[in-house]
């Protein structure tokens, strides 16, 4: 079973092990070693032992309120299992811990962030991404046009209340 838990240096070189499979293929931004290394604060992981980083995700953060989620990735013999959702939850629970009230992701794909509760939406409405996105074009960088994606989070979030059976007489009780 994975576990899922805020990044550390140490997970650095998988982190970037993991994003540069995609970033080979064009589906994500490339990064740097030292790029992660700088801003592993910012970063959640999936493992499955103490050392096996076999998910990754990242909150870029534009302003006090607003953040990307991005550098979502996957190790390809895990695909399928649930991971890619379990780090942007973490995500999002870095961004809530944070006061970040929106978030925004750039996806090739619908049905992920979709199935997540976020909104398609346009990238014009982040200024700020299309301006690094320029910068990037002018160094070289080529861009993928990506769908854009939007979850609000608000400031009132709660723990899921779960339902738990009573082992005595099979009633159910609200615990959490």
């Amino acid at each position: 079973m994975a576990a899922v838990r805020r990044a550390v240096r140490a997970d650095a070189p998988q982190i970037l092990e993991l994003v540069a499979q995609y970033a080979a293929q064009g589906l994500m931004l490339p990064r740097t070693l030292d790029h992660i290394a700088a801003r592993i604060d910012n970063y959640v992981v999936a493992t499955d032992g103490p050392a096996r980083v076999i998910a990754c995700a990242a909150l870029e953060e534009y302003s006090p309120s607003l953040a990307e989620v991005s550098s979502v990735a996957v190790a390809p013999d895990r695909y399928g299992q649930g991971l890619g959702s379990q780090v942007v939850l973490g995500i999002e629970r870095l961004a809530r811990a944070r006061d970040i009230e929106e978030l925004f992701a750039l996806s090739l794909t619908d049905n992920f962030f979709l199935s997540l509760s976020y909104k398609a939406t346009t990238i014009s409405r982040y200024p700020e991404k299309l301006a690094r996105y320029e910068t990037l074009t002018r160094s070289g960088v080529e861009i993928v046009p990506k769908r854009c994606f939007q979850k609000v989070l608000g400031k009132s979030w709660s723990a899921p209340r779960l339902v738990e059976q009573a082992a005595t007489v099979g009633q159910k009780r609200m615990v959490g």
